[in-house]
C-alpha cells in the first residue's frame, strides 16, 4: 500500500516541478484526505499527475513584464513596467472522498489544490517630475495564495487493460484559479465573457464545471470581457500565455476589454483577469495588493473530453 502511495505521489512531484522553470517546488499530501485508503489515495494522485493541465494553469506563475501606457494617471511615482518574480511554489492537496459503494469504497473525490507562491513583485518607475528620466526598479514582498477545486468519479476499468490508459478514477469537474496576495483588499466581484452566441457572468471561480463544459473559444475568437470589481480606481490586467494589456476603466467599477483567442495545440487553456489596487503600482512604499481569477477554456469541442480517457 505505502509503496503504490510513493509513486503516485513520486509522479505528480517530478509532474509538478517540471512545470516550475527552475523555482523551488514542494509538494505536502494534506492531512484533510478523509473518507479513502491510502490505495485509493494513490490512484487519485495518479490520475491528477497524468492529467496536470487540470491541476496548473500557465498564467498565476508567469513572469513576463508588462508595459504601461503613458494614460494611467498621475501617482507619487511613474510606473513603466511591472512583473513577478516567483522563487517558491508550496502546493498542498485536500482529497475529500464520498459517495461510498456497497462495498464501502468511495465513488467520488473532491481534491481542493491549495499553492502558496512567494516572491517579488517589481516595477520599473521613474520620477514624476518633468524631464527626470532616471528609472530604479522597486520590489515589493509578494505572497500569493492560489486555489483550484477539481471533481474526479470513479469508474469501473477491464483488470486486462493498461491502467496507464484506462484509469479508475477520472477528473470530470473543474474550477477556475482564483489568486489572492496576502492581507489583501482588492475584490473582484464578476467577470462576464461574451463571444459569439456566449454570454455568461462568472461569480465564483471555485465553481466547479464539467471538464466538457468550461468555455468553447475556438482560435481566432473575440472575446470580450467585463469585469466588476469593488472600487473604480483598481488596474485591471488580461493575461494570458499571448495577451496582456489593461482593461478600460469605464468610472463605476467596471472594466472592459477585448482579445482575440490564439492558436495553441492544448486541449485546455487558461485566461487570467487580474485586478490590484492603484498604490500597489503608483506607490512605491505601499504593499502589493491584487487578486487574479484564472479561468478555463477549450479551443475545439472535444478537446477536453478528460471524462472518456
Amino acid at each position: 500500500m505505502k509503496k503504490h502511495l510513493a509513486l503516485a505521489m513520486g509522479l505528480l512531484v517530478l509532474a509538478v516541478a517540471m512545470t516550475g522553470c527552475g523555482k523551488s517546488s514542494s509538494l505536502t499530501s494534506s492531512n484533510g484526505t478523509s473518507g479513502g485508503t491510502a490505495v485509493e489515495q494513490a490512484k487519485v494522485n495518479a490520475t491528477l499527475a497524468a492529467d496536470l493541465a487540470l491541476v496548473e494553469d500557465e498564467v498565476s506563475q508567469d513572469e513576463t513584464p508588462v508595459q504601461f501606457d503613458a494614460g494611467m494617471g498621475m501617482g507619487l511615482v511613474r510606473p513603466y513596467r511591472w512583473w513577478r518574480h516567483i522563487t517558491s511554489v508550496d502546493r498542498t492537496f485536500d482529497t475529500q472522498f464520498s459517495d461510498p459503494d456497497s462495498t464501502g469504497r468511495p465513488m467520488r473525490a473532491l481534491v481542493t489544490v491549495h499553492a502558496t507562491l512567494l516572491g517579488t513583485f517589481n516595477v520599473l518607475v521613474g520620477d514624476t517630475a518633468a524631464g527626470d528620466t532616471a528609472r530604479r526598479i522597486v520590489s515589493k514582498p509578494l505572497e500569493d495564495h492560489r486555489t483550484r477545486k477539481l471533481l474526479l468519479v470513479r469508474v469501473p476499468v477491464d483488470s486486462t487493460e493498461d491502467d496507464s490508459l484506462h484509469r479508475e478514477w477520472r477528473i470530470v469537474g473543474t474550477s477556475g484559479v482564483k489568486v489572492a496576495s496576502a492581507n489583501g483588499v482588492t475584490n473582484i466581484q464578476s467577470v462576464r465573457v461574451q463571444a459569439g452566441v456566449l454570454d455568461t457572468t462568472v461569480t465564483n471561480p471555485l465553481e466547479l464545471w464539467r471538464t466538457r463544459r468550461v468555455f468553447f473559444l475556438p482560435p481566432a475568437t473575440q472575446v470580450t470581457l467585463t469585469v466588476t470589481t469593488q472600487s473604480a480606481n483598481d488596474l485591471v490586467f488580461l493575461r494570458g500565455f499571448d495577451r496582456r494589456f489593461r482593461f478600460h476603466p469605464n468610472g463605476d467599477g467596471t472594466y472592459t476589454a477585448t482579445w482575440l483567442t490564439g492558436d495553441r495545440p492544448l486541449p485546455l487553456q487558461h485566461f487570467g483577469i487580474e485586478a490590484m489596487s492603484r498604490a500597489t503600482l503608483f506607490d512605491d512604499a505601499a504593499p502589493y495588493d491584487a487578486q487574479a481569477w484564472i479561468l478555463p477554456f477549450a479551443p475545439r469541442r472535444d478537446g477536453c473530453d478528460i471524462e472518456h480517457r
